[in-house]
Parts: structure tokens; C-alpha cells; sequence
């Protein structure tokens, strides 16, 4: 009785029937969304909350959704979650939270668990075979995030013009010969990065030394910046921000000038990036718009199951020059002008 009544309740606010206030959290698509909208902030104000268990009996839905991340720890998946949750929230779902810790066959054993347990699934970054995700979602609604496969609908931050932007700024720059430090074998993203660093710097007349994989951590920049040193090179191109950050702190342990002995830039813009001194050098992706994107496409989907067609939307990024990248040295770095920096 207590919905029913709070039902009442926003009705005779909004000045609609019982029936459109119940279709504005189970069927929107058949309202206005100037009424949806109305509708929504009053129930809100008034602290309602649909009963998820009666609408599954009703819709035969779990109003739940599968959110599957290769890495929660890494700080570019976070603003991604949170989107996606507020945005499920708004749409009357909740979301499921699962990380597969970088493993294809965690991640497959997780889809497998999840299947029948929700009505709908966003893969971020998915490791599993591309075969694999194109059954599965034959099975239920799926939408990938930062991985476009044929047949199956996506979301994904390009930083293609970005990072040519990145390499030309380094090539403004005096830099000549540069590294590219990869990320997981496994990862669409890093094969597109990759691709574009590679495509750029041939523009330019620049020598790239690709250096990896190396895990998408703090540690695994770490490693990168060991190599890195030994690769007679002047500039570093990383994966992401956080292999960009490990490179940078252990190039900075070993008594090199970041950026007047070595210039680093990574990708994505996480909320570390501008922590550091020197500031990264870096890519802007819309992460959390992707994540809202993902859910928008998903609801569309299970909304409309009969008219169901493939969506593959693609977001742009953003170059941000900051104080992580300058002047290429006139010597390439060694030991030796280590040393002398030392010295000084």
C-alpha cells in the first residue's frame, strides 16, 4: 500500500494517472520525456523508490546490469563506474560490479556466472576473444566500452588525433627519436595507441622504438622507466597515464630531469595527471561520458528488444600539453649526462 500510495502521491503532483508515473520507471519510452523528467524529480523530492522486486514480476526483468572491468584499481576505471551507476540510477537499475583482473579466463567464468542474472552487460575493455563477445551477445544485451568489434555494440575514446598531437608537439619540440611504452598484449586500446604513435611519427620523419608490454600499473611503468633509459631515445610515449607516471618517477629516482633531460606523456587524463610535478603531458578521454554512453545504449536495447541494431559510437579526446614534455636535450640522454646533472 505504501508504493501505491506514494505513486498517488506524484501523480496528483504532476497532474498525470497513477499508470504514466508507473511507465516512467518501467517503460519511459512511452512517455514525454519532459513528463519523465517531471516525473522523476518529484519522486526524488518525496524520496520514493520503485520496489525492484514487484517490477521484476511485472517486466519478467532483473532491472540489474553487469558492469565488468579488467583492472578497478587503475584510476581511469573509477569515473567510468560511477557514470555508469548514476546514470543506471537514473534509468531504475542497478549495476552489478565486477573486476576480471586483467585475466580473459576470469573474465569468461564471471560472464558465464552473470548470464541469467542480469539483463544486460558493458564490457570494459574486455580481454575475452572477439568470437566469444559476439555470441554472448546474441544471448543478451551487450555494449562494449574502449573495444570496437564487428556485430556488437560499443563505446569507444579515440585518441588517435590526440596522440598524433601529442607526437607532433614532441616533434615541435627538437624530439627525433621516441618510445612507445605498451601496455597488456591483450588490449585493443594499446594496439590502436600504438598504431597511431607509429603512424604519426613516420609523418614526421621520426624513429619509434616500441618498448613491452608492460601491465597498465604504477610498477609496470616502473619496469618501462628501467628500459627506457637504455633506449637512447629523448622522449617517452606511454600507454596510459599510469605507466607514464611509474616511467617518470623511476627516471626521476635515477637522477634524470624530467622534462629538461627526458620528456614524458601519457594518455587519458586521470586525476593524478595534474598531482605530479612536473604536471603529465596527456590525452583527455570522455571516460565518463563513455560510461553514461554505455548505459544510454544499453537501456536502448532492452527497451526495444524487436527493433535491437548495432550502435558503435566513438568519443573523441583531447591533447593537454603540460610541464612533463620540453625541449629535446642536445645530447641524447646516457649515464653520462645523468652524471653531470649531478654534478651541477
Amino acid at each position: 500500500m505504501a508504493v501505491t500510495a506514494s505513486l498517488k502521491t506524484i501523480a496528483a503532483e504532476a497532474g498525470v494517472s497513477v499508470a504514466t508515473v508507473s511507465r516512467a520507471f518501467t517503460r519511459p519510452d512511452l512517455i514525454g520525456e519532459r513528463t519523465r523528467t517531471q516525473i522523476l524529480a518529484i519522486a526524488e523530492r518525496v524520496g520514493y523508490r520503485p520496489n525492484r522486486s514487484a517490477r521484476g514480476l511485472v517486466t519478467g526483468r532483473t532491472t540489474t546490469v553487469g558492469l565488468l572491468v579488467p583492472d578497478i584499481a587503475n584510476p581511469f576505471f573509477p569515473p567510468l563506474v560511477r557514470a555508469a551507476q548514476d546514470r543506471a540510477y537514473e534509468r531504475g537499475y542497478a549495476v552489478l560490479l565486477m573486476d576480471t583482473d586483467e585475466h580473459a579466463d576470469r573474465e569468461r567464468a564471471l560472464l558465464a556466472d552473470l548470464t541469467g542474472r542480469v539483463d544486460g552487460l558493458v564490457l570494459c575493455s574486455p580481454r575475452s576473444a572477439a568470437d566469444q563477445i559476439r555470441d554472448l551477445a546474441e544471448q543478451l544485451p551487450l555494449v562494449c566500452v574502449n573495444r570496437a568489434i564487428p556485430g556488437v555494440t560499443s563505446v569507444s575514446c579515440s585518441t588517435r588525433e590526440g596522440l598524433g598531437e601529442v607526437v607532433d608537439h614532441l616533434h615541435s619540440l627538437g624530439h627525433r627519436r621516441i618510445v612507445y611504452l605498451a601496455g597488456p598484449a591483450s588490449s585493443w586500446s594499446d594496439r590502436e595507441r600504438r598504431t597511431s604513435v607509429r603512424q604519426q611519427a613516420s609523418k614526421r620523419g621520426m624513429e619509434v622504438t616500441v618498448l613491452g608490454p608492460y601491465p597498465a600499473t604504477f610498477d609496470g611503468g616502473i619496469l618501462a622507466g628501467d628500459a627506457v633509459l637504455a633506449a637512447g631515445c629523448t622522449a617517452a610515449v606511454a600507454f596510459d597515464d599510469v605507466v607514464a607516471l611509474g616511467a617518470m618517477r623511476r627516471l626521476t629516482e635515477q637522477g634524470y630531469d624530467v622534462p629538461g633531460q627526458f620528456s614524458v606523456s601519457g594518455c587519458d587524463d586521470i586525476f593524478f595527471a595534474t598531482m605530479t610535478m612536473p604536471s603529465l603531458t596527456t590525452v583527455a578521454t570522455p571516460i565518463a561520458q563513455a560510461g553514461r554512453t554505455a548505459i544510454d545504449l544499453l537501456m536502448d536495447a532492452l527497451d526495444q528488444p524487436d527493433r535491437r541494431r548495432v550502435q558503435q559510437v566513438t568519443l573523441s579526446g583531447e591533447f593537454i600539453a603540460r610541464g612533463s614534455t620540453g625541449p629535446a636535450p642536445r645530447r641524447t640522454t646516457s649515464r653520462q649526462t645523468r652524471g653531470s646533472a649531478r654534478a651541477k
